[in-house]
């Protein structure tokens, strides 16, 4: 296949996955600035978020059953961003946080299943055109900073509401994009309850389950306390920035060659470099007091993020049945990015409270413990030929 007809097939992909990281890039640093300017104070916040984050636990694998079994299912990315759309556009006429809290939790559930959806499509397109996922993937990382940063210096310049508006053109555009991917061979197959139990109680699965859900969750302290640590080591604004930037640009370098990662490590191997990784950077980046070394430091996101999601989405599209494809990845997206992550980020305050920087060890343990479960998990099916 040319190189031309590749990036062909990729673009309908590609472009989904940039409109949705677009919107994570606005919605994820302001849209608490956007909350706050309807007046509610830092508890109304924080209620309103996590109450949206438990929520969608539930609906992300629902919608992925209904993208399985439902004959019309591959059409869900396009009704669930134009319902997104919609609801953030009512944004615009609410106040009280009752109102805001009942708007916010039908948006993150009809918003957030697009990630998971949209690398069930992706991942199909691998298997089926022999694309490159990584390649794919990137574009998502590479918006997600252009969204956070351009979007930043517009947001200053303007009123909070253009909050809401660029998110709005995000959602606008993760429609177009969905209507834009090939629909002729994904026509949904019925899926029976009984082959989803046996996923579900599938060992293998559920091993793997636990060594993503404990690679993924390692990065709590630095989600949540990150910024706040790093200012308490006198790291400006500018620096504290960078170190972020840093991070993404290293998991976009990784994306980009990460077919070279998997044709020498396997999807086991992948999973196990990500937990080394995290052992490594959370374990030294209590002792890293300059910006050089803890530069170096962000660059291992690329290992401790980007190849344990990389080596995620192989395994679910090696693993689970095709007509499960989406059912298996909102439950991977359910259990790990919510479930997990969600209960390690509600710990992390008080060990960051209490440990400060030291925090930073918890999460390297939780690395260690990811790659031991990674080692755990069969060989037989590890693969190491990329598409």
């Amino acid at each position: 296949m040319s190189l031309g007809t590749n990036l062909k097939l990729a673009a309908p992909y590609a472009s989904l996955q940039a409109a949705i990281f677009l919107t994570l890039g606005i919605y994820l640093p302001f849209w608490p600035l956007w909350l706050e300017s309807r007046g509610l104070t830092s508890t109304d916040i924080a209620i309103l978020l996590a109450c949206a984050a438990w929520l969608r636990i539930l609906a992300t694998p629902l919608f992925g059953y209904a993208a399985d079994r439902w004959r019309h299912g591959v059409y869900l990315p396009q009704l669930l961003a134009g319902g997104a759309f919609c609801v953030f556009g009512l944004f615009h006429f609410l106040h009280g946080f009752w109102a805001l809290l009942a708007a916010q939790l039908v948006a993150i559930c009809l918003f957030h299943p697009l990630i998971p959806l949209s690398d069930s499509r992706s991942m199909k397109a691998v298997r089926t055109y022999g694309l490159d996922y990584g390649r794919i993937r990137l574009w998502g990382s590479f918006t997600f900073i252009l969204a956070s940063s351009a979007g930043g210096w517009l947001i200053a310049r303007s009123s909070p509401d253009s909050i809401v508006l660029l998110i709005m053109l995000g959602l606008g555009l993760a429609g177009l994009a969905a209507c834009w991917l090939p629909s002729g061979r994904w026509e949904a197959r019925g899926v029976e309850r009984a082959a989803l139990r046996s996923l579900i109680a599938d060992r293998t699965f559920l091993g793997f389950i636990v060594a993503a859900a404990l690679l993924q969750s390692s990065h709590a302290v630095y989600y949540g306390f990150g910024s706040i640590y790093w200012r308490s080591i006198d790291f400006d604004e500018v620096t504290i920035g960078a170190l972020w930037a840093l991070g993404v640009i290293a998991e976009i370098a990784f994306f980009a060659c990460g077919a070279y990662f998997l044709r020498r490590l396997g999807i086991r191997g992948l999973l196990i470099l990500a937990g080394l990784a995290g052992l490594v950077r959370w374990s030294l980046t209590p002792l890293a007091f300059s910006p050089e070394i803890m530069g170096l430091l962000q660059c291992l996101h690329a290992f401790t993020y980007a190849a344990a999601h990389l080596g995620a989405m192989h395994f679910i599209a090696g693993h689970a049945p095709a007509a499960l494809a989406a059912s298996a990845q909102t439950l991977y997206a359910a259990l790990t990015g919510g479930l997990a992550m969600g209960g390690m980020l509600f710990l992390a305050g008080p060990l960051y409270s209490e440990f400060q920087g030291h925090a930073y060890f918890f999460m390297g343990l939780l690395s260690t413990l990811g790659a031991i479960a990674a080692i755990a998990l069969p060989s037989a099916n590890d693969h190491k030929e990329a598409p």
